[in-house]
């Protein structure tokens, strides 16, 4: 799968001719911007590089961007890590083009975290700050968000805005990518042989190019792929060699996980299930030291399909219900996952498992209905008619055990062939009611739930206009006070919106999980002052679940309660910590909240006066709740809630 584009792996200290590594400036080159020739231990030797240069040099930032961008071939977290602190770095020093740049890769590694709205907000955020040349990837990581979600038309949409921005501006990179993404989306819509055509249009560009770097690594993958559902396996099988050589020599798990989860089926094809295994096992390996969940959901698959086809069925329906439980119940791309549940229900069908055989079918059908056919309904109702027949059995072995007393085989005949004639009839139309009235309860459900989704996400994508425009209005107000007091609004219209991006993306669409609330929300306000590394949330509670209008109001207290810490409580310490705890304790519901910062003395005002502390107080009222300090090290607050 192509989530992981561009993730050029491990790149070398020195080049092969004993090059040392670039002290000045003006020597540095950007990585896989020229035919490489690089050993083992380069992309270590970019963080000591990256120490050489000044925070606001930058040759710095080219060099954080290197770093953290092909860092995330082999570790999403710490690729994320990097970027942020050039993002931090950018953002501190108002470089517009560098912030912008540091947002498009930001955006790319959050997208492989499954975090799709975030990344899609970055990227649109950066093509307002990178230049046209530079727009063609931004364009591509927007159709990878759209294609994550399973939505292949907007994802095709944007490779074509890809390929014409890359003619106009005789981008080969540009159109290489576009080619080999429109190869991909119809390689998962069962388009091979246009797909081919495109995967040959995009090797041919990338061969003119020059450069063996991920992405022409990838497309030998795609080429393969197409190849095989044409049953050309030599073929394919040279492409996967090709595509193996180039991740083996810079270190790219994506692809070599990629690459091998194909062998599998290519492998299964010809009957090979031993080699078959291995390959599938080497997919998990790959997968699994990149941390990918999505790669490691698609390489348990593989394994389970060839236990499937080896009759272990044990093992298979262990490797499939991992690979069910590592998609997750929110992904969106339902390609793979479907597929896994198709394999599910035929492990149980095998055994004898007939109802969890109806149930795993149901949920591939359901999955599979953008391309849904008569096959698929063929075999659902063959399913449900095996449940319904081996829950009769026992009755029907009981009358032919009495029908074969009867006297003549004819009158024996005709009584049993019309008698189940009458209990097949009789149970398919009451099937056919059931099943009609089932599918227009589980479509008014569906529809329900939909709306209220949207609407969730519509109020969450309207509060983060409102957060842009204020952001932008903060920028141009050259009064620090007034542009604080920006900032802060800012802040507690992203705490509203966390709520409401919190219940769409979760399956229950009324109440909040405030654990994680508080984590993501202590989490965008630390990095909003800059204070990433420097104050620490530690959330000691249990998971609790609060309805909407009480996770709201909590939401704004805790979000005033941090920013008041952030400004006032930590002045000389390099890292402070915060402490909150939601709990019940009977009926009330009690919120603690610590930090262990410089304190203040009791004389002295509760919090930092203004509209803050006006804020907190009425919240407090809206709950019917009273708020104490308690004595401790550093400042210590006490809200008692009677909801």
């Amino acid at each position: 799968m192509k989530y992981c584009f561009l993730l050029v792996g491990i790149c070398c200290f020195y080049f092969s001719f004993g090059t040392p590594i670039p002290k000045n400036p003006a020597d540095y080159r950007a990585i896989f911007t020229y035919p490489p020739d690089f050993g083992s231990e380069y992309l270590e030797s970019l963080a000591q590089l990256a120490q050489s240069y000044e925070e606001k040099d930058s040759l710095r930032w080219q060099v954080l961007w290197d770093w953290g961008y092909y860092t995330h071939s082999r570790h999403l977290e710490k690729s994320l890590h990097i970027i942020q602190l050039g993002l931090d770095e950018a953002t501190h020093s108002k470089n517009a083009l560098w912030k912008g740049r540091f947002q498009l890769i930001k955006g790319a590694i959050l997208m492989r975290m499954d975090e799709t709205d975030q990344a899609e907000m970055l990227l649109q955020m950066a093509l307002k700050e990178v230049p046209e040349s530079e727009f063609w990837l931004a364009y591509t990581n927007l159709g990878y968000v759209y294609e994550r979600r399973g939505e292949l038309a907007p994802a095709f949409e944007w490779a074509r805005k890809t390929l014409d921005l890359g003619e106009k501006t005789g981008q080969i990179k540009a159109q290489a990518m576009a080619y080999s993404d429109m190869s991909y989306l119809l390689w998962k819509q069962g388009n091979y042989k246009e797909g081919l055509e495109l995967g040959f249009k995009s090797l041919d560009l990338f061969e003119k190019r020059g450069i063996p770097d991920m992405d022409f690594d990838f497309t030998h993958y795609v080429v393969g792929n197409h190849l095989i559902a044409l049953s050309r396996l030599e073929e394919a099988e040279n492409h996967f060699k090709k595509s193996i050589a180039i991740g083996e020599r810079f270190g790219f798990y994506n692809n070599l996980s990629d690459v091998y989860i194909a062998l599998t089926s290519l492998q299964i094809k010809k009957g090979a299930l031993d080699q078959s295994e291995k390959s599938a096992y080497l997919a998990l390996e790959y997968a699994s030291l990149l941390k990918n969940s999505f790669m490691r959901m698609r390489s348990l698959l593989a394994i389970g399909e060839v236990q499937l086809l080896k009759r272990e069925y044990l093992s298979a329906e262990n490797y499939l219900l991992q690979s069910i439980a590592e998609a997750g119940p929110d992904s969106g791309d339902h390609f793979f996952s479907k597929q896994a549940y198709l394999h599910l229900s035929e492990t149980y069908e095998a055994t004898g498992k007939t109802r969890k055989a109806l149930v795993a079918f149901k949920k591939y059908h359901e999955l599979n209905r953008t391309i849904f056919n008569e096959e698929a309904e063929k075999k659902m109702a063959s399913l449900e008619a095996a449940l319904e027949l081996a829950q009769k059995d026992n009755t029907i072995k009981e009358q032919a055990l009495i029908l074969s007393k009867q006297d003549k085989q004819v009158t024996f005949w005709i009584f049993g062939t019309s008698l189940l004639l009458i209990v097949s009839l009789v149970t398919y139309r009451g099937y056919r009611i059931i099943k009609k009235k089932n599918r227009l309860l589980e479509e008014q459900n569906l529809e329900k739930s939909h709306l209220v989704r949207e609407t969730h996400h519509r109020i969450k994508n309207n509060l983060q206009v409102v957060s842009s425009l204020l952001s932008l209005q903060s920028e141009r107000i050259q009064d620090p006070q007034l542009q604080q007091i920006m900032l802060d609004s800012q802040s507690r219209v992203q705490s509203m919106g966390l709520v409401h991006q919190t219940l769409y993306q979760g399956k229950d669409l009324a109440y909040i999980e405030m654990k994680d609330y508080f984590t993501k929300l202590s989490e965008d306000i630390i990095n909003s002052f800059g204070a990433r590394g420097k104050a620490i949330l530690y959330c000691e509670m249990e998971k609790i679940t609060l309805d909407i209008i009480t996770a709201i109001p909590i939401g704004l207290i805790v979000n005033e309660l941090i920013t008041n810490s952030l400004k006032y409580a930590f002045p000389k310490m390099e890292l402070g910590s915060l402490f909150i705890s939601l709990y019940w304790q009977d009926s009330e519901l009690m919120l603690d909240y610590r930090d262990n910062g410089i304190g203040f003395e009791e004389e002295e005002v509760t919090l930092s006066p203004g509209f803050g502390r006006q804020l907190i107080q009425l919240l407090s009222i809206q709950l019917n709740g009273e708020m104490s300090k308690i004595p401790d090290q550093g400042t210590h607050f006490r809200f008692v809630f009677h909801p």
